[in-house]
């Protein structure tokens, strides 16, 4: 096939002494121009780049076609003049089914496919822009924007481990999201196979669901202090997904319509445009939150603007402890300790199965430390006092029986 540049590799030595590699551009605005490399292997792939480009330029004419590829192309007539089929319809059938890597589209170009797609298909944007930011961008700079067709398994694996700073949580969540990205350019035919496929993925760290279990006592610290601090907004979200089991991203799309308190039987409902997998879901709201509640009803929106930054704020000031999503980690723990039902667990989680709440979400709670968390209302303090009288009690009560009946009869 002939192209108009070749784009020849030259190599340079410099007067100290340092030798560079030089991809020549050819004439532009009537001056020859060079791009320069530090060794010859960046400046042939900076080269196999340009050709690849400029071929796709000037498609193949049939003058350019020598004797080998016309003679493949009589045999593939061949074989198709047996089934009444035409080039065209076999390069058609072949592009359809096999999937073959679509050449000269760069990581960028993927990265803004995969963001239409998921924006249209209603991905929240919270977790696009973090995917964004934290793991793709990075990605695509530290290759310069190369073509996908260019990356290669040990490249994906020498990038995983390239930061010392990663710990084993952090590595294995960048490999999950690039290779999300990477499947999504297979699904679309701009690679063949996915690079991170088989990149290591570093051991799972022991779980961490018991430090995040808020204790009875800090649960009820941090909701009295955002009662009594007018952080009624803050209160509701926290009640909804401490009790409830609303996730938090879930709990900034509900609405008080949303909140159904006057039914006969409380529920929050949870419809497709409002759960993160968006599955509608219908959650009970247990007797205790149903008095937070009602005394936090108010109308729109459950939360306020700038929810997540009050949330922080809220959590620093009350003083209680209560670490990041530690709210859906103690609905999960209390309420499988308090009922032992697993698939209902997960269900008011939002999970198709218990196999995620086992994995991440339960953490060992204490079959009386779950009865004490769904006590917990405004007025509850957190300890239980035995109600059964005394013999003294008993028999003051019985004197007091007889007197009125006596005086009664009297």
């Amino acid at each position: 096939m002939s192209l108009e540049k070749s784009f020849p590799i030259y190599k340079k030595t410099h007067a100290s002494g340092n030798v560079g590699w030089r991809v020549d551009m050819g004439l532009v605005g009537g001056k020859r121009v060079f791009k320069s490399f530090p060794n010859e292997a960046a400046a042939a792939k900076f080269q196999k780049r340009c050709l690849e480009a400029e071929a796709k330029k000037k498609p193949v004419d049939l003058r350019d076609l020598n004797d080998v590829m016309r003679h493949e192309v009589l045999a593939a007539l061949a074989k198709l003049r047996d089934h009444n089929a035409t080039i065209a319809q076999a390069v058609d059938f072949y592009l359809k089914h096999a999937r073959p890597a679509k050449a000269n589209v760069t990581i960028g170009e993927v990265m803004d496919e995969f963001k239409a797609k998921k924006l249209k298909g209603g991905q929240s944007s919270k977790y696009i822009n973090t995917a964004w930011s934290s793991f793709f961008v990075p990605f695509r700079d530290h290759f310069k924007n190369c073509f996908m067709t260019e990356l290669t398994s040990e490249d994906c694996e020498l990038y995983a481990f390239k930061s010392k700073t990663w710990s084993p949580t952090t590595r294995r969540t960048h490999i999950r999201h690039l290779s999300v990205l990477c499947n999504f350019a297979v699904a679309k035919g701009f690679v063949g196979y996915n690079p991170f496929k088989t990149v290591t993925k570093p051991k799972k760290p022991a779980g961490t669901s018991k430090e995040r279990v808020v204790s009875v006592e800090n649960v009820i610290k941090l909701l009295r202090y955002a009662l009594a601090h007018n952080y009624k907004a803050e209160c509701a979200s926290l009640v909804l997904v401490l009790f409830c089991g609303v996730r938090v991203e879930e709990v900034s799309r509900l609405t008080w319509a949303d909140i159904k308190l006057d039914e006969e039987t409380p529920v929050v409902v949870l419809d497709e445009g409002i759960t993160k997998t968006g599955k509608s879901r219908i959650n009970p709201i247990p007797s205790n939150a149903q008095v937070w509640l009602k005394m936090l009803r108010s109308e729109g929106k459950v939360t306020s603007e700038n929810y997540e930054g009050r949330m922080r704020y809220l959590r620093s000031k009350a003083k209680a402890d209560f670490k990041q999503n530690s709210a859906r980690i103690s609905f999960a723990s209390y309420h499988l300790a308090r009922y032992g039902n697993g698939p209902k667990t997960a269900f008011l989680l939002g999970h198709d199965n218990p196999t995620l709440l086992y994995n991440t979400y339960k953490a060992l709670v204490t079959k009386d430390e779950s009865i004490r968390y769904w006590k917990i209302t405004p007025d509850y303090d957190g300890v239980e006092r035995d109600l059964t009288p005394t013999a003294d009690q008993i028999n003051e009560a019985r004197r007091k029986g007889i007197a009125k009946a006596l005086a009664t009869k009297g």
